[in-house]
């Protein structure tokens, strides 16, 4: 799932990585067991302490903290937060669907002839749009569900 240094995370392990890319202070594996609803804080503590050897955390007396930002598959950063790329894609797709709905609006006011082939541009622009948000709004999911 990601690219740096050959890194490779389970989904648990990104799950976590993420969960403690948003946090200020260091956190605990109990911390983490109790909002992540995993099996069990050994279960988080397995977790942190392989992170931890593949030098992307550190262990204070206080908790866990990420020491190292990794490049995720398919995702960017926006501050503390990893947002799938496609969500962004979707984004811009959403406004030329916006540019050409009001390009048609102002076509049909203006009572110029409405081509099919402007009709069929919008229809992929949406269709393209909605894939794109679903198939971010998944991967969103994976990593902070």
């Amino acid at each position: 799932m990601e690219r740096d240094n050959d890194i490779r995370l389970s989904e648990t392990a990104l799950r976590i990585y993420v969960y403690l890319l948003g946090k200020k202070r260091p956190v605990g594996p109990r911390q983490i067991f109790k909002d992540m609803n995993l099996s069990s804080p050994s279960v988080a503590y397995y977790h942190l302490e392989r992170l931890r050897q593949q030098g992307l955390l550190k262990k204070t007396t206080d908790g866990y903290v990420i020491t190292q930002k990794i490049n995720i598959e398919g995702f960017i950063y926006i501050g503390k937060k990893v947002i799938p790329r496609l969500m962004i894609y979707s984004m811009f797709l959403l406004g030329l669907f916006i540019i050409e709905i009001l390009v048609l609006y102002y076509r049909i006011k203006a009572g110029a002839n409405i081509n099919i082939d402007f009709i069929v541009l919008i229809i992929i622009t949406s269709l393209s749009s909605l894939l794109m948000l679903v198939e971010g709004i998944l991967m969103y999911l994976k990593v902070y569900k």
